[in-house]
């Protein structure tokens, strides 16, 4: 009976028991406790419902836009040609200037010879058949180059000095134009005839030759007589 009544009180309890509601059992008396129990109705499922749908088509529209949406490619500036073509300018010209050769000195022309610088000199006389000539030496004995041009002044003179004549050049093309190094010699050649062309006889004087080297002033007597008959003197060479 006991357990009898326990369902029995168990069942009105339960009857009481407003919907939602749970009992908890416990050794002490029974208390109810009110359960939220989350009440969902046709009505409210069905509003959800397209509003859940709606929701999830803009988040899967949002993330394929974001997907598919072109980078924008950045901002370049304008290119613009211009309708002329700019001329190049050409390398500047490279010019090569080439050093001017050193001047170079005339050659010094040597002075003449003359004076102490030179010693003159005769050799003996000799004879051809009615000819008679001696060879005068030019010797530069000064230590530089001189010139020699020309012929040489030559006399016949008396043993007192006097002048018996003025021995003539003996025509020439030209005038040799020598440069003696010291130590160098030229020579001139002076000849006269043994026959007085005028008598056919012999040449009746005589006189010492004295010669004068060309372009000097200083006389140079020779130990040498030469006949005065047709003498001449040669340019020297």
């Amino acid at each position: 009976m006991r357990g009898v009544s326990l369902r029995k009180a168990a069942t009105d309890d339960a009857s009481l028991v407003a919907p939602g509601q749970r009992v908890t059992r416990v050794g002490k008396p029974r208390q109810l406790e009110s359960v939220a129990a989350p009440v969902t109705s046709n009505c409210a499922m069905t509003f959800a419902r397209p509003a859940l749908l709606v929701l999830t088509g803009v988040l899967l529209a949002g993330c394929s836009a974001e997907r598919t949406a072109p980078p924008v490619p950045p901002a370049t500036a304008p290119v613009t040609s211009s309708a002329a073509a700019t001329p190049t300018s050409a390398p500047p010209a490279t010019v090569t200037v080439s050093p001017s050769p050193t001047a170079q000195s005339a050659p010094t022309v040597p002075g003449q010879c003359g004076g102490d610088g030179l010693t003159v000199t005769a050799g003996p006389l000799e004879s051809a058949d009615t000819q008679r000539h001696v060879t005068v030496s030019f010797t530069n004995v000064s230590s530089q180059p001189c010139a020699l041009v020309g012929y040489p002044g030559a006399d016949l003179v008396t043993p007192a000095g006097g002048v018996l004549i003025n021995v003539p050049r003996r025509p020439a093309n030209a005038a040799h134009h020598l440069t003696l190094n010291p130590g160098d010699v030229a020579t001139a050649d002076v000849s006269a005839s043994a026959i007085d062309a005028t008598t056919g006889k012999p040449c009746a004087r005589w006189g010492t030759l004295v010669v004068t080297a060309p372009n000097d002033v200083v006389p140079h007597t020779m130990n040498v007589d030469v006949p005065i008959c047709d003498a001449s003197v040669s340019s020297v060479g």
